[in-house]
Parts: C-alpha cells; sequence; structure tokens
C-alpha cells in the first residue's frame, strides 16, 4: 500500500500539482446511452440530473474490520430540494400555454401541462432558489441516517460537533434541518454553528469564467447535432399544430422552456406529467446537454479539470486539517459543511471518487448519469475509524453509498488507511 502511494506521488511530481487520476481515464469506460435510457425510464426526474430530488439508494454495509470503532464524521453536503430561477422564462412559458388555451388549441394533454405550470408558478412565489418543505425533509432524513448508523461517535467520545454553511439562505436552511434531526436523537450535542464571507470560499467555489464560456462553445455544438421531436411534442399539447405554430412561434424554445418547467416540479411534489410530452431520445437529449456542463466544468474532465481542482483546494486543506485534529485531540465528533452542487462535484472528483474522478472528455461524460452523484441534498461523507492501537481507517460514502477512491488500492475497499488517502490527495 506504502509503495502504492510513493508511486502515486512520484508521477505527480512529473505531471502537474492538479492532475489526479489521468492514467484511470484511460481505462475507465464511459457511461453507455442505454444506461442513460435505463436509469430514466425507471425514474423519470433523473431526467433533470441535478434537479432530480434526493433518492435513498441503500447499498451494501461493509462490517469494519476487527477492532474498528467509528469516532469521528466529516461531511460535505449540497442543500435540498429548491425552487428553479424564474427570470423571464416563467412568464414566457405561462403566456404561451395562455393563449394556446385561449385559442381552444390545447389538447387535454395541453390543459393539463397549463394547469402544471401554472400551479408550478403559484408555489415558487417569486422565490428563485428557496428551499422546499420536501428539501428539508431530505436533509432531516440524512442526517436521522447517519445518527442511526454511526451514534457511537456522538456518545463515546466528544458532544461537540461543527457545523459550517454558504452564506445563501437555501444552505442555511438545510444545515438547520440537519442539525435540528440529530439534536432531536442527543439533546445533549453542543452544536456550533457558522457562516460568512471567510467561511464562503472554502464551501462554495465555480470553475471560472473562461471555463464556462469554453464550455457554452462545446454545447453548442453538440446541441447542433441534434434537433428534438418538435412534431411530435405539438401533437401532444395542440389540436391544431400548424395553427398553433403561427400564434406561438418557435416550437423548439418552447419546448425547452416546458422541460425546464418540468425539472422544477418533484422539488414541489408535483407529478410527471409535463416530462410526459417527451419522447425518451428528447429527455436524452436534454440530461446530456446537463451532463456535459456539469462534467466538464466541475470535475475531472480532460479539458478543464486542473484548473477547477486547484479552486477546491482550501476544501480538501479544511478536511485534511480538521481530520488530523479529531484524531490527535478528540474535541470534536464531526464537522459538517454545507453548500452547493458544484463543490460536491469538485470534491468528490478531487478525492478520485469512482462516479465522478474519472477523468472523462466531452465525448466521455456525455451520457454520465449526474443525478446519482448531484441530485438535491446530495453528500459526501468520510466515516473515520480507530483501534486500540491508535491505526485510523477512513470509509468514504457518496450519497450514503460505500464509493470506492480511483488512485487507492482495491483491495482494501471500503475501509482505507487515513494516512494513504492524506497523501494521496496531497499529492494532487
Amino acid at each position: 500500500m506504502k509503495r502504492t502511494i510513493f508511486l502515486i506521488a512520484l508521477l505527480s511530481l512529473f505531471a502537474h500539482f492538479s492532475v489526479p487520476v489521468k492514467a484511470v481515464a484511460q481505462t475507465t469506460k464511459a457511461p453507455s446511452y442505454e444506461a442513460l435510457k435505463a436509469d430514466i425510464e425507471a425514474n423519470i426526474f433523473r431526467a433533470g440530473l441535478n434537479m432530480d430530488p434526493y433518492e435513498y439508494i441503500p447499498g451494501p454495509g461493509t462490517p469494519a474490520p476487527g477492532g474498528y470503532k467509528p469516532f469521528y464524521i466529516s461531511h460535505y453536503g449540497r442543500h435540498g430540494s429548491r425552487s428553479n430561477w424564474a427570470g423571464k422564462e416563467y412568464s414566457s412559458i405561462q403566456k404561451k400555454y395562455a393563449k394556446a388555451a385561449a385559442a381552444g388549441l390545447l389538447t387535454d394533454e395541453g390543459l393539463k401541462a397549463k394547469e402544471q405550470i401554472d400551479k408550478l408558478i403559484e408555489l415558487h412565489d417569486g422565490m428563485d432558489g428557496r428551499l422546499t418543505a420536501l428539501g428539508a425533509q431530505e436533509h432531516r432524513q440524512i442526517a436521522g441516517r447517519m445518527y442511526d448508523d454511526y451514534k457511537r461517535v456522538f456518545r463515546k467520545g466528544s458532544k461537540k460537533v461543527t457545523a459550517r454553511s454558504s452564506v445563501v439562505p437555501r444552505v442555511l436552511v438545510s444545515m438547520a434541518a440537519f442539525t435540528g434531526e440529530l439534536l432531536s436523537k442527543q439533546k445533549d450535542l453542543e452544536i456550533s454553528w457558522d457562516t460568512g464571507e471567510t467561511i464562503q470560499p472554502i464551501l462554495s467555489t465555480d470553475s471560472s469564467r473562461e471555463v464556462r464560456d469554453s464550455t457554452q462553445k462545446i454545447l453548442a455544438r453538440f446541441r447542433a447535432n441534434y434537433t428534438p421531436d418538435t412534431l411530435a411534442f405539438q401533437k401532444r399539447i395542440f389540436t391544431d399544430p400548424e395553427a398553433a405554430g403561427k400564434l406561438i412561434g418557435n416550437t423548439k424554445v418552447m419546448m425547452k422552456q416546458t422541460f425546464d418547467m418540468a425539472a422544477g416540479c418533484a422539488a414541489f411534489g408535483l407529478d410527471d406529467r409535463l416530462f410526459r410530452l417527451f419522447s425518451l431520445d428528447d429527455l436524452c437529449f436534454y440530461e446530456q446537454g446537463i451532463a456535459i456542463n456539469f462534467y466538464l466544468r466541475q470535475c475531472n474532465s480532460v479539458e478543464f479539470g486542473d484548473d477547477r481542482m486547484k479552486v477546491v483546494e482550501p476544501l480538501i486543506k479544511d478536511i485534511i486539517e480538521k481530520a488530523d485534529a479529531a484524531i490527535s485531540t478528540g474535541e470534536y465528533a464531526a464537522d459538517l459543511r454545507f453548500g452547493h452542487d458544484y463543490q460536491v462535484l469538485a470534491l468528490g472528483a478531487y478525492i478520485g471518487l469512482e462516479g465522478i474522478g474519472e477523468r472523462f472528455d466531452q465525448h466521455g461524460c456525455v451520457n454520465w448519469p449526474g443525478w446519482r452523484y448531484t441530485p438535491f441534498a446530495a453528500n459526501i461523507q468520510l466515516i473515520f475509524y480507530r483501534n486500540s492501537k491508535g491505526e485510523v481507517l477512513v470509509k468514504p460514502l457518496l450519497n450514503e453509498r460505500e464509493t470506492r477512491i480511483i488512485g487507492l488500492d482495491g483491495d482494501d475497499f471500503p475501509y482505507y488507511e487515513w494516512d494513504d488517502l492524506k497523501q494521496l490527495l496531497l499529492s494532487r
């Protein structure tokens, strides 16, 4: 194991400081279109990718090696389900459906779609990015499972827990829901809450404007190679597609606006009728565009991963320092961090978590199942274990599932030596 880490560190000296796991990408199989379609067929809300509500999918719970007990948790969680951004799109699409309805041009499906859009806008209530009731519930449930699975961390050691949040309101409310659940489980926990401008660069980062602009050019080329089935969409919602086209204008634009509205429904507990207006291929096309945008900008992509990884280094430093302090002093049982989808992805990519840390390019990431890795309330948990000799292991969880670390020995999965993981992170 130590030899493996040495070799990784040595190779990094001949490469670049922030070039994680390049070698792995050459042998990692890119996700398939067939798998993407199967995912959406299983749950159509997955087409919204980062707008998909949290799906708790239990995985194996591998017992710790003999003599090892959990004693500390390092956590980063995205805010829960939220409203979307209205901009001018909400009023635009609402007017289009209203005009078609007034002209008697909507089918039954079209009328139901109009009803759904009106309801969504009512629930939105002019509040962009607002945490919904479902979003708070997601965090309470995740916190409850964390406590139930690792209650020894909170009962046997320190009662102190730090909780820090991005300054954004939906993240603050998510933190309140999460820590409130912990307190309901154990009232004597000493939780300290914090947020502010010094904390923000640690918990919330994004790719540069240059990367965003470059990604938009890549997306434009991708979208130019696919034409959504506008005729099938028109026939679903319009009694007279030709007349409606003259009244409404560009149906391709209306389709995309309807898709965006559909992606915002699940956060409010609304049904999937808007997504049902689209063919499976069209849904895959829209999801692929979101996947390309997120993977290129936030993950360990071939095009922009090196620059993106540099920006998340303050969070990596914070995780290492606080974990080492917990190991040496035992002052804190857990360090909880709350932020955004971008940071979950960048953190997961830097650590090398399987599913996020692969080195795909714009072609390899097109069918990337981002719903699995960055839904609302996405989270990364590092569970620390120690034996009587003081040896420390760490088990990484991605959305509460044991997850492999690319670059560390597969034989150690899912428990890795903390010193090995730390050295891997420092070698990036």
